[in-house]
This record gives C-alpha cells, structure tokens and sequence, in this order.
C-alpha cells in the first residue's frame, strides 16, 4: 500500500514548486509539515491541497499518535520492562489508535535519559496526542506535575494504566533517596573541605 506521506521531494513534485520553496512556506507559516524521529518532513496530499486554495495550517496536533513509555531504573530489571511493555501495548492496541513504545533504562531523577528526551520532543512538537504508563513514577521520579503542565500546554493526554502502588518501584524509590542523599552529602563534604583548606 502506498505511503499517505511525501518526502519533500516528492511533496515539491507534487506542487510544481523547488524544495526551497516548501522550506520557505514552512517558515512563513504556510504549510506545517510533521517531523520524523530524524527530523524529516513529511507531507499529505490534503495539507499540499490546502495550500494550493490558500488555506493556513490549523494550529493542532497534527497527529494522533499514541506513545507508550516504560522505564526501568537498571539492567538487571529488564524482565520487568518487558513486563511493562506487555502491559502498555496491549492497552494501546485496544485503543485502535496508532502507537510506539520508548523505553528507558535509568534511575527516575535522571531526565537527561535518551528515551525521556524523544518524549519531551514529541510533546513540545505537537508530534503525539497521548502519553501511557503503567505507573505513574515509571514516568519520572519527581516533577511529574511539570510533564503534567507541558501535556496540558500541547493538549496531551496522560493515561496511568495502574493506580496501585508497584512493590518494585518501591526499592528503587528507597534508591533514589540514597542517591539524592550520597549527592548532597558529597557537595557537603567538598564544602567543608574547601572550607578547611583556606583555614
């Protein structure tokens, strides 16, 4: 079956117009196109038709994709990611919506995780329509009223598949805390150190 979306190329074919001349558009505000995970753009035939008669993007969502995110805090718990990601994609296939699963392997203070940061992307770029989880500290550990906030920002829905409290996430919990407290101890101890070595 043919792709509904154009590369570039195919989409400046289609209008009778250079390459240059879609990127300028899309500068102007003119056409919208959606981004791929390595940033491509991509076009429909009904967004190259609107601009044919003139008509300006809406500014919405532009597509309806589903993501189901699954993190685990080391790998030696890739048993429960996988478990995770059982969970999720069943939930996501019976919504009948299109979905892809990001996974990550890291502590939940850690938000520089690559999986983390695709999410945050596809957020901030109107590229998804839904966020699911199996639980909610699988999302982040802390500040999860900040994603809260961006999703509401994008008009993202948040969906918590399990309310419950996941015995698992409660020994890495008791890890993070150790963590945050070896931290704060270390930056003490270099302080008191410095302190010492100017006296």
């Amino acid at each position: 079956m043919k792709s509904k979306y154009m590369a570039i190329s195919q989409a400046a074919e289609y209008l009778h117009v250079g390459v240059s001349t879609l990127r300028r558009w899309e500068r102007e505000g003119k056409i919208k196109p959606y981004r791929t995970e390595g940033n491509e753009r991509r076009y429909t035939k009904e967004m190259l038709d609107n601009v044919l008669v003139g008509k300006r993007p809406v500014s919405k969502r532009n597509t309806e994709l589903v993501i189901g995110y699954c993190r685990v805090s080391s790998s030696h718990q890739k048993e429960d990611l996988e478990r995770q990601k059982t969970v999720v994609q069943a939930y996501c296939e019976r919504q009948g919506a299109p979905f892809r699963i990001i996974s990550d392997v890291g502590s939940g203070l850690n938000y520089q995780k690559k999986g983390l940061q695709k999410l945050i992307h596809l957020i901030c770029t109107n590229q998804c329509s839904e966020i699911v989880v199996n639980y909610k500290d699988r999302l982040v550990r802390f500040g999860f009223e900040l994603i809260e906030e961006m999703c509401k920002e994008h008009d993202v829905k948040i969906t918590v598949i399990n309310q419950t409290q996941d015995e698992e996430a409660n020994e890495e919990l008791v890890d993070d805390v150790l963590s945050v407290i070896t931290v704060f101890s270390a930056k003490l101890y270099g302080k008191r150190s410095h302190k010492n070595e100017k006296i």
